[in-house]
């Protein structure tokens, strides 16, 4: 029977040298270890005078991981005279350890009795991958104190260096250019018969901009809003100012507010005007009416041109025959065509807000019943994913890991091997640098993908099959709908929905919903109710996994709402299939008398007793054929002998 082979790997520092651990002895001891098992040694792998802090800095050690990943003598065994030999830092070993179980290669540190092809030798190594999550813990947690303590001394934590200011060797300085439009801003919001939004059309008016990645942008009102806001301008640091956590038990953190050592652009006592004023002016802006309603698809719905989110907009006109108002309308439109944002999209066009709801409510209604959705679910999870399957797939993103790290090792020595005289050192290091993080997001995706298919692999060990929660809640969805206020709907819609795109024009089919792109998220776990699904959905947790996928609208049969059409409309269908001329009375009479709303009649004659004429029953007949082309009856409704209501 032929002998396993296995490689032998000796590192020693200083320190080591003293301890007696110096390389002929741990390689005499590794040799020996070798004979009595029968093992046969292949390779030997030594890195004299190399620090245990961290894999890098030990070419040796790369070298042999490189050997193991090509296969290159297929090993069974590494050998090392003790665990510290093989690396101090927890991270490095698991990664290296990680690389050697995907290879069926097993670790022996000689001196300290472990094997990882034995239960105690697999147990060791459970508790070293503990270790090292407490060191990851440990590391975040003494960063956010670094920053949280250079808050409290005043000084710059770092993040986006704010307008108004520019950053020189990590302290910030005025920049006097944008300096002096932060002060115009604050002066002019002041002025009494100015708002944020007027200070924002003066601003764009008159030619100034503001720098963006080198181009040049209008103002908007978010912006200027910030500004006014923003305690850092009168000399103020903040921290914890924004935090987007959520869930029923997370506090949120309390508020810091030091004096900076940076300068003011403005005086404190301005500043406290200025909260003072957008505090009584956010007070006027409170609704009066329609206390409950919201709009639900605003920011989802995008705009045909400029790819902006859709915002709501109301028209509220007079009636002035009666006095009051008529019915108040609710649109959606583009955000970038307003004055307010410097009107950087020419798109005008508005969508009325019940039609479009209405549309998408139906469509997401029946999703579940489309080959579209059940297609997208199988592709999301394949054909009867296998444990086997999935190991193979964890194998593969771990070899890509390895790769990706020892990238990382060689762009990081070629980086310190840079001639710090030449001249081109300066666009040799940047290049280099821009190197190296995309190696480190390389490093970051795939390690998500790992944690991703850890998760996937516990849930089918268990039997449980995270996108049952999606297929859940669209079948209850609308009893859920039914059951929420307008703000509970809006966070639905926001949990499933990414983007909706709409046509542009109006079409003669009335078609407004081009496509629908969703994103679906989904959680493994032992809980598969729908109420936990949303509960998690809703606390913010981040899902396990999610499946996104568009819907092409344009493939579908109108939905209700968009083949609901004009008075202009059915009487021109009307005209068009019989002849008959009818009028918008005779048809609001039809729609009363067979249930569908048309809201309040503004115009009805000031005597109750004046005559109102009566819908014949051959018009009658052709409207109700007209209303059943446009899907506003149902095909079964028949005709009825009573009179039309008035």
């Amino acid at each position: 029977m032929a002998k396993k082979k296995c490689y032998i790997y000796t590192r020693v520092s200083t320190a080591a040298q003293i301890e007696g651990y110096s390389l002929e002895a741990q390689q005499e001891k590794l040799h020996q270890y070798a004979e009595y098992k029968g093992l046969k040694i292949v390779g030997e792998y030594c890195d004299a005078g190399k620090s245990g802090k961290s894999i890098k800095g030990r070419p040796s050690f790369m070298k042999m991981l490189d050997d193991i990943s090509s296969e290159k003598d297929d090993i069974s065994y590494v050998l090392v005279f003790k665990l510290s030999r093989f690396g101090r830092n927890a991270a490095d070993i698991l990664k290296s350890l990680q690389l050697l179980t995907d290879y069926d290669v097993d670790l022996v540190c000689v001196e300290d009795a472990i094997d990882s092809s034995t239960q105690g030798g697999r147990l060791t190594l459970a508790i070293l991958s503990a270790v090292a999550e407490i060191e990851r813990e440990n590391i975040n947690v003494q960063f956010m104190a670094g920053r949280m303590q250079k808050v409290l001394d005043g000084g710059w934590p770092g993040g986006p260096v704010p307008f108004g200011y520019q950053k020189d060797n990590q302290e910030l300085f005025i920049n006097e250019e944008e300096a002096r439009i932060v002060k115009l801003i604050y002066d002019m919001y002041l002025q009494d018969d100015m708002k944020a939004n007027a200070v924002v059309r003066w601003l764009n008016d008159n030619g100034y901009r503001r720098t963006v990645k080198g181009q040049e942008k209008a103002f908007t009102s978010d912006f200027v809003k910030g500004i006014l806001k923003n305690p850092f301008y009168c000399g103020k640091l903040m921290f914890n100012r924004r935090t987007n956590l959520k869930g029923p038990n997370i506090k949120p953190k309390e508020p810091i507010c030091v004096e900076g050592k940076h300068e003011a652009i403005v005086s404190e006592e301005q500043w406290q005007l200025v909260q003072e004023k957008r505090e009584e002016l956010s007070s006027w802006g409170e609704k009066t009416e329609d206390l409950d309603r919201i709009s639900l698809l605003c920011g989802l719905a995008k705009c045909p041109a400029c790819g902006g989110g859709l915002v709501h907009m109301k028209n509220k006109s007079i009636n002035k025959n009666k006095g009051g108002y008529y019915k108040t309308l609710h649109y959606y439109s583009c955000r970038n065509y307003r004055k307010a944002e410097g009107r950087t999209c020419s798109f005008k066009h508005t969508y009325n807000q019940e039609k479009v709801d209405s549309a998408i409510y139906e469509i997401v209604s029946n999703l579940h019943t489309m080959p579209q959705f059940r297609e997208a679910v199988d592709a999301s999870v394949g054909d009867k994913p296998t444990l086997e399957s999935y190991e193979a797939e964890m194998k593969e993103l771990r070899k890509q890991l390895h790769f990706q790290e020892h990238l990382k090792y060689k762009l990081g020595n070629e980086l310190d091997a840079l001639d710090i005289l030449a001249d081109d050192y300066d666009l040799q290091y940047e290049t280099m640098q821009t190197k190296i993080d995309e190696t480190y997001d390389q490093i970051e995706e795939i390690e998500h993908k790992i944690s991703k298919c850890k998760k996937k692999m516990a849930a089918l060990k268990k039997g449980i099959q995270g996108t049952e929660n999606v297929k859940m809640l669209l079948q209850t969805f609308p009893r859920l709908y039914q059951e929420m206020d307008c703000f509970e709907r809006r966070e639905m819609y926001r949990l499933f929905i990414n983007r909706i795109d709409l046509y542009p024009e109006n079409r003669p089919d009335g078609k407004v919903v081009k496509s629908i792109t969703f994103r679906f998220p989904v959680f493994y776990g032992d809980d598969d109710e729908i109420s936990a699904f949303v509960d998690k959905a809703t606390a913010g947790e981040t899902p396990d996994d999610e499946i996104f996928f568009t819907i092409d609208c344009g493939e579908l049969q109108p939905t209700v709402a968009e083949a609901k059409a004009t008075y202009a409309q059915l009487r021109a269908y009307v005209l068009e299939n019989t002849g008959l001329k009818v009028s918008s009375l005779y048809i609001a009479q039809i729609k009363r008398k067979y249930g569908i709303d048309v809201g309040e009649a503004f115009n009805k004659p000031a005597d109750p007793k004046k005559h109102v004429p009566k819908c014949p029953k051959e018009k009658e007949l052709a409207i109700i054929d007209a209303l059943k082309a446009f899907r506003m009856l149902e095909d079964t409704v028949e005709y009825r002998e009573e009179a039309a209501d008035e």
